[in-house]
């Protein structure tokens, strides 16, 4: 579970070990604004699929060299939705062409977040009561 909560003020993210992140109003400032968070979050999953694949393949690899940049972009109509995310991936260069290609498509499988994103969600919007 995710908590938003307004703080004097600040928006913050916590979880159930607590306060995590600063949330922001605009992008590219102090905390992560909505958008920065959804391209964070598919980019994260996608990070860990990665991983996840590699070690049960039994891949030795330089962690350090993943890395994955998630932009999301919206329909030419303007309508308020993000129609589009387009995920740069860089794998560690010790990898051969084919396992690489093998891997991007296994991580697509696995990725919940983008298979949520491609696929469609319900998103029901509750009063909870104090």
């Amino acid at each position: 579970m995710t908590i938003v909560k307004v703080v004097d003020g600040q928006d913050g993210i916590y979880n159930e070990a607590g306060y995590q992140l600063k949330g922001s109003h605009s992008p590219n400032s102090e905390g992560l604004s909505p958008r920065e968070l959804l391209e964070a979050s598919l980019g994260l999953c996608v990070s860990i699929s990665l991983q996840k694949i590699m070690n049960y393949d039994g891949v030795e690899y330089d962690a350090n060299t993943i890395h994955i940049e998630v932009t999301a972009a919206k329909p030419e109509d303007k309508s308020n939705r993000f129609s589009d995310f387009h995920v740069r991936v860089t794998l560690p260069p010790s990898l051969d062409e084919a396992y690489k290609e093998k891997l991007k498509s296994v991580t697509e499988r696995a990725c919940t977040i983008g298979n949520t994103l491609k696929a469609g969600a319900t998103v029901e919007l509750v009063e909870a009561q104090m």
